[in-house]
């Protein structure tokens, strides 16, 4: 239980070397959009072969079509703009406010979902703990985004507002599209064949956005010259679905309240070790004090909404 508990902090790791991997992969494809639609893509593939692997037909039957409310389907609408937000924040933001922000977002939208029973959620009524939690949750994120950046002289404060509140709208976009998702997994029996479902049309979906905006295909060209050096640009689309696959494996064993905080730990905590160090080619920013103080007051008032 213990090893099983370790798994989603590295699915967390993975989320917050993603948002890295893909703003690298998209310096080298000069778009935001063919970066998003590799990542797509390539997790499209991972999560079909699972689905295919684990016995459960791809294909969608003309029923599902027509006896299920049309939102079901927009899952993957919603995790292209997640994700091609989050392309556009980091190289401005880095990757602790790509990373906090989105989460502020998801948890508000996530108690919204629940308050009102929104997407085939079940319902749960706001209670004080998650009021307190909400609380947390926002001073935490106030310390990490604002306070903290008092000292920092590479980024503009006025212009940075505006991509902040982006962050966070893009917070409420993943968690609807996580309901969704939730509520086509019942639908079709599995939760795999369900984000392979999202990811499969996110793809398809920026595919002909390119082909419609005619970027120039020659621009990944640029990319596989860099990938024979920087191979893990790559990889984005595969961390993605791989959060996703160990999602629907974890959840039955260990809860998914117990995965969420994990992973929300691990991303966090890898945000801050990116930033401070730089990885994958992005700007160093120094984790300073008051930045742990507000992650770590975020977390706590995480926890305090999904167990208390």
């Amino acid at each position: 239980m213990f090893l099983l508990a370790l798994i989603p902090v590295l699915m967390g790791s993975g989320l917050a070397m993603q948002t890295a991997v893909n703003s690298k992969l998209r310096e080298y494809v000069f778009s935001p959009y063919i970066a998003s639609a590799v990542s797509f893509t390539v997790g499209a593939l991972f999560l079909i072969t699972l689905t295919i692997l684990s016995g459960v037909d791809p294909f969608i039957t003309v029923s599902t079509f027509t006896d299920n409310p049309w939102w079901i389907w927009l899952g993957g609408l919603l995790g292209v703009i997640g994700l091609t937000v989050n392309l556009l924040l980091f190289p401005r933001l880095g990757s602790i406010q790509t990373a906090v922000l989105p989460i502020f977002g998801q948890i508000i939208m996530g108690v919204i979902i629940d308050q009102f029973g929104l997407f085939g959620s079940p319902q749960s009524s706001l209670t004080v703990f998650k009021v307190i939690g909400l609380v947390l949750v926002t001073i935490g994120m106030l310390i990490a985004t604002t306070l903290s950046n008092k000292s920092a002289t590479n980024n503009s404060h006025s212009g940075n507002l505006v991509w902040q509140i982006i962050g966070i709208g893009a917070g409420f976009l993943m968690a609807s599209q996580t309901a969704i998702n939730g509520h086509l997994g019942v639908i079709l029996g599995s939760s795999v064949h369900a984000a392979m479902v999202s990811f499969t049309v996110g793809a398809v979906m920026l595919i002909v956005l390119v082909l419609f905006l005619r970027i120039p295909s020659s621009n990944l060209y640029h990319a596989f010259h860099a990938g024979k050096t920087n191979w893990w640009i790559w990889i984005g689309g595969f961390l993605g679905a791989a959060y996703v696959f160990g999602s629907a494996w974890l959840v039955p064993q260990i809860g998914t309240g117990q995965v969420v905080v994990i992973a929300l730990f691990g991303q966090l905590s890898f945000s801050a070790f990116i930033d401070h160090f730089g990885l994958f080619g992005s700007l160093t920013n120094r984790v300073m004090l008051t930045r742990i103080i507000g992650l770590v007051t975020m977390f706590l008032g995480v926890i305090t909404v999904h167990f208390l």
